[in-house]
């Protein structure tokens, strides 16, 4: 899985094979990556869905990498954010809460629709 998203370069950044540690990846259903490296943040909302759905706002949460690598989901969007880690259930994030991500945890931003809006977080 992680080869394949770090070769297909999301976004203007170049595949993961130089990553500094604690670099994030953050995966949509088709395949598609987003970078986030420590230092950084990264916004995902409705445009980043293969089908863009209005029920999902713009800017429904943004990823966001510390200098030591470790990372955080915040909800930004009027809608709540889905969030799932360790296979618990699903909790949603109202505006502005935020949990912190570990490996392989999922988000998701359509919280009546689950699966079609669903990214999962890899770091390496």
């Amino acid at each position: 899985r992680m080869a394949a998203a770090a070769g297909a370069g999301a976004a203007g950044y170049g595949g993961g094979q130089f990553a500094a540690a604690g670099t994030w990846q953050v995966c949509n259903a088709a395949g598609t990556c987003f970078v986030v490296r420590p230092g950084e943040d990264h916004i995902i909302g409705r445009n980043d869905l293969p089908v863009p759905k209005n029920t999902i706002s713009r800017s429904q949460c943004q990823i966001q990498v510390s200098a030591d690598g470790t990372a955080k989901v915040m909800s930004c969007g009027k809608p709540e954010t889905g969030y799932a880690s360790g296979g618990r259930p699903w909790e949603f994030l109202r505006c502005y809460e935020s949990r912190q991500l570990q490996n392989g945890d999922l988000i998701s931003l359509d919280k009546n629709d689950l699966e079609s809006a669903m990214f999962t977080c890899y770091v390496s």
